[in-house]
């Protein structure tokens, strides 16, 4: 079950769906949503495995994702911030699932650590 809810409409969140099974090979839903203004990027990963490793790995695993994000949305996007939200519940279909464990991604960091 994946859901892809993008504001721009333009098939990245498509390509970050293909995609991350580099950085999440376990998942198996995905909710993506971006804020009107761009700025601001949710994510929510149904992932059993994932759900159940330590929270080093969970950062671990973010920041790859986010790294990830970025060379997608490419040099001149708007992201600033994002959520990644883990879930155990591999049929997860909405934005703030019961048994969600949140981490924060800071966008304009990474884009400086990168050199974007």
């Amino acid at each position: 079950m994946n859901s892809c809810d993008d504001a721009e409409n333009d098939g990245k969140t498509r390509v970050i769906q293909d995609s991350l099974v580099n950085v999440l090979p376990t998942w198996q839903a995905l909710k993506i949503k971006v804020d009107d203004n761009k700025t601001n990027m949710h994510i929510v990963v149904g992932d059993a495995t994932f759900y159940k490793a330590s929270d080093d790995v969970k950062n671990k695993k973010a920041d790859e994702l986010a790294k990830m994000i970025l060379r997608i949305y490419g040099k001149d996007n708007y992201l600033e911030k994002g959520t990644l939200i883990i879930t155990a519940d591999i049929r997860n279909k909405i934005d703030t699932p019961a048994d969600g464990v949140s981490i924060p991604i800071d966008f304009s960091a990474l884009k400086k650590t990168m050199g974007q």
